[in-house]
């Protein structure tokens, strides 16, 4: 099988190389493309083409001087080399065959016979420069050459004076960046604009060497401007200009940049208004900052007013290290008006926090002491329940007291009526006494003033319906809240401790009257079922989720609970029943109903 054969186009031309790419693909080469000389010597050396096109006008090394150098490489110099270039004339025909070339295909290529004059150069065509025109054209291309290197050299020289004047504007730039960043630091805590503008101000006239400087900035206020004049020695606070000044709204109009210097300043309008105030002066190079503001493009924040001798104009590097620290300065004066005014802003709140803290005791007093006179005026109103309480059991006492005198008196004469009657008032005597005791008891209970903890026999009717009473007075039945009770247990006596019972009742009222939105009625119930006691509380709360209504009497139960707003959770009163009513062989239980939720005790009576 034959091997393909390779050509090498070296060509800066991407047109020209599709060109030539398309015909000679079309004919059966495989075609390679460089786009500069000394690419397309490398891949010369690596494919070892069978033919190279050439271009003689290319980017750094031209044609003629590839064209030697592949005549030097010992692999390469027997390469067949055509010339392909726009120059047409005998001379570059045969200056291209003394560099190297062994043909030459003028520019623009013709489709119709390329392909042929290509094959003709592979089947060994060469071209050679007449013996008598050899010498004359070698002056020629040694002419060229040197003409090419010194325009090279030129190119050099050039490029390294620029890359020498950009090395030292880096230098510039770099210690301008070094000053601007400690200096940044150094106003970290600074909190004063004046001071700030002036640091920066000065930094700017040693950098530039300003021996004049006018820099103003718009008073927050926003009703006129204020700033600061350098004149040789310090900076001095310059003259306030009104808000609408001829000078300021002229700023206006200035270019995007809001940059002026040399006779494009004096050329401008705004030119004369400084100096009629003696921002600068004919004698002197002048640069003209005009400062936007950086939230708001179209507002003037401040302006600053350069001025050194005029045989030193202001280079634009400066111009632009000048804007650089007119922009930190902007950012440094906002950044120390904000945290001032974030301290003012905490003061304010400290302030306002301690009247609130003051207030907020004041108004604890007044709740602590409106509670005490509500409690005064529950527990009056309780004492006066009692007392009305404790009027017919009294008068029970001193009716019966007065008529077992009478009886002592005639009992020789009323022989058996009286010792019927004796007994009937006896009774009623102690019916009174334990109805007066029963309501001392819880009173005493409530004051601290009595034992709790010993047992004793209760009627838990009575035990409820003074406790409840006691629960009003203390707050815990909320006011305007009605307890309907229904007691229709018919054994209702049991041998414990009157504390826990009081305790329980308290209990399940606390856990009646919570949740998102408390009723205002609860209904109370008892009854008997063989020898056990039954207590009924049913509330108008509000539902509990079933997942919360397992664990209601699980201790601590509301760890496990989700407060959810809205939602009513069991709350802690509950497990407090069930461990009470452990030591009654009691029972606790709950359930939704209706609006709310039921509770139910049972617990054996003997």
């Amino acid at each position: 099988m034959t091997q393909a054969i390779k050509i090498l186009c070296i060509e800066d031309n991407p047109v020209n190389w599709r060109l030539v790419q398309r015909l000679l693909t079309q004919a059966g080469y495989v075609m390679h493309w460089a786009e500069e000389g000394l690419k397309g010597f490398e891949m010369a050396l690596d494919l070892q083409p069978d033919l190279i096109l050439l271009d003689i006008n290319l980017p750094g090394l031209s044609g003629f001087e590839i064209a030697t150098k592949f005549r030097q490489h010992t692999d390469l110099k027997q390469t067949p080399i055509v010339a392909l270039t726009a120059k047409t004339q005998k001379s570059d025909r045969d200056t291209a065959l003394v560099a190297g070339c062994d043909g030459f295909i003028p520019k623009p290529i013709d489709p119709f016979t390329f392909v042929k004059q290509v094959e003709a150069y592979l089947a060994g065509q060469r071209e050679h420069v007449e013996k008598s025109r050899e010498g004359a054209v070698l002056r020629n291309f040694n002419v060229q050459m040197l003409d090419h290197l010194e325009a090279q050299l030129n190119e050099v020289q050039e490029a390294n004076t620029k890359l020498t004047s950009a090395q030292r504007e880096l230098e510039i730039r770099n210690q301008s960046l070094s000053g601007l960043l400690t200096l940044g630091q150094s106003l970290l805590g600074e909190q004063d604009p004046s001071v700030i503008l002036v640091k920066v101000l000065d930094q700017v006239r040693a950098m530039v060497r300003a021996s004049h400087i006018v820099a103003y900035r718009l008073h927050p206020s926003g009703g006129y401007w204020e700033g600061f004049q350098w004149q040789g020695e310090r900076f001095e606070v310059a003259p306030t200009l009104q808000r609408d000044h001829p000078f300021c709204s002229r700023m206006l109009f200035l270019s995007e940049n809001g940059i002026l210097q040399g006779n494009a300043l004096r050329n401008h309008r705004i030119w004369d208004e400084g100096l009629s105030l003696g921002f600068w002066s004919p004698a002197l190079e002048t640069s003209l900052l005009v400062l936007k503001d950086r939230q708001v493009g179209h507002e003037i924040w401040g302006f600053w007013a350069l001025s050194r001798v005029a045989e030193e104009p202001f280079e634009p590097l400066e111009v632009e290290l000048m804007a650089l620290h007119a922009s930190h300065a902007l950012v440094s004066i906002e950044n120390a008006e904000l945290i001032h005014s974030l301290q003012e802003s905490s003061r304010a709140l400290a302030s306002s926090y301690e009247r609130m803290e003051g207030s907020y005791q004041d108004l604890q007093n007044a709740k602590a002491e409106i509670s005490r006179q509500d409690r005064r005026e529950l527990l009056d109103g309780l004492l006066y329940k009692i007392t009305h309480r404790l009027v017919t059991p009294v008068q029970v006492l001193d009716r019966q007291s007065i008529e077992l005198e009478q009886l002592i008196q005639v009992r020789h004469t009323l022989g058996e009526e009286a010792c019927l009657r004796a007994p009937q008032s006896i009774a009623e005597i102690r019916n009174a006494v334990s109805e007066i005791e029963g309501l001392l008891k819880a009173l005493l209970r409530r004051v601290n003033k009595d034992d709790p903890t010993t047992p004793e026999y209760l009627d838990l009717h009575d035990l409820m319906a003074q406790e409840l009473e006691l629960l009003a007075a203390e707050g815990i039945v909320p006011s305007g809240a009605e307890v309907e009770t229904e007691f229709a247990a018919t054994e209702a006596r049991i041998f414990g401790v009157y504390g826990d019972f009081a305790k329980l009742l308290q209990s399940l009222i606390q856990h009646g009257f919570s949740g998102p939105t408390p009723g205002s009625i609860l209904h109370l119930r008892s009854w008997t079922e063989g020898a056990c006691f039954h207590f009924e509380m049913v509330d108008e709360g509000g539902p509990i989720p079933p997942s919360e209504l397992a664990m209601a009497f699980e201790p601590f139960n509301e760890l496990h609970q989700q407060v959810v707003i809205g939602i009513r959770s069991p709350g802690p009163s509950l497990p407090f029943c069930k461990q009470l009513l452990a030591a009654y062989d009691g029972q606790i239980g709950i359930r939704n109903e209706g609006e709310g939720t039921a509770v139910q005790v049972q617990f054996p009576l003997h």
